[in-house]
């Protein structure tokens, strides 16, 4: 039997509840329904052509974000991150390096906006104007320096023991905490790996990368090597998964360390491959020097 998980509520979740915890919110379950079927939808009505297999692959990409969205929101694993720091650092790992970057290659919006009812497309057009959303107005959110200092302070300030203690209390501020990290990190990896017209030029994007890493490294060391425990929430939590709550806190870290920065190094390893062949190709082009 299926338990919603819906807000945290209640007692910690015991091992043996485990797999029986999904957290079935229906506004989470219909949110991603609807981003399907309007991708879906939007596909469909798409001109065909030579750019076929590049939207087969961007339509793979949009799968796998919301595979790693479900997993992290829907799945157990959210549960189990009221109880133990570890999980909840499993969440945002799935979200900031799985679902963001997957989103960033994807491209989704032009596909899910012409997939959208009539209806919905002209209210995001009567917002854009009210709120004055236009490209000019929202360049700093393109400027790489900007996404990357944006991202790193949401980072930080979430991890920071009276923000993160309060989102575990709170669900409003929890599904704020997972909105802000999905959103400032898609930001920045757009910036670094996103579509050509507004991604920064591939050694700034490695090196970008590299910045991003150091202070994930930094963040998950303090979290290692902390003498005590940062947050008082997992203080009677992490008992029954035959862990104190340092050591959960330390798996927590070692988790942003090592699994988060592997991704990290792949993103710009891949990045700097790109970016040799492009130079061999100009270097060997004719009339080039």
């Amino acid at each position: 039997m299926l338990i919603p998980i819906l807000a945290h509520p209640g007692q910690p979740l015991a091992p043996h509840d485990l797999w029986g915890a999904w957290n079935l919110d229906p506004v989470l379950l219909l949110g991603l329904l609807l981003a399907v079927w309007a991708y879906r939808r939007g596909r469909a009505s798409s001109p065909g052509g030579q750019r076929r297999g590049v939207d087969l692959w961007r339509g793979r990409c949009f799968a796998g974000a919301l595979v790693a969205v479900g997993v992290a929101l829907v799945s157990p694993l959210d549960a189990a991150s009221s109880a133990l720091a570890s999980a909840h650092m499993v969440q945002h790992v799935l979200l900031l390096l799985v679902a963001a970057p997957l989103l960033a290659l994807a491209a989704p919006s032009s596909t899910l906006l012409r997939g959208s009812p009539l209806a919905v497309r002209r209210a995001i057009g009567r917002w854009r104007r009210r709120l004055r959303l236009t490209r000019a107005n929202l360049r700093a959110l393109r400027h790489p320096a900007t996404v990357w200092l944006l991202h790193v302070g949401t980072l930080w300030f979430w991890h920071a023991a009276v923000p993160y203690d309060a989102a575990l209390r709170s669900e409003p501020l929890h599904i704020l905490e997972h909105a802000s990290f999905l959103v400032t990190a898609l930001l920045f990896w757009r910036v670094v790996i996103g579509a050509r017209a507004g991604r920064a030029a591939h050694g700034f994007s490695v090196l970008l990368i590299f910045a991003m890493a150091m202070q994930s490294v930094f963040l998950s060391v303090l979290l290692t090597f902390a003498r005590t425990p940062w947050y008082s929430g997992y203080a009677a939590t992490t008992v029954p998964w035959g862990l104190d709550p340092l050591a959960d806190q330390q798996l927590a870290g070692a988790i942003m360390w090592i699994p988060a920065g592997m991704v990290y190094l792949a993103a710009a390893l891949a990045l700097m491959v790109v970016w040799v062949r492009a130079t061999e190709h100009e270097a060997g082009s004719p009339g080039r020097w």
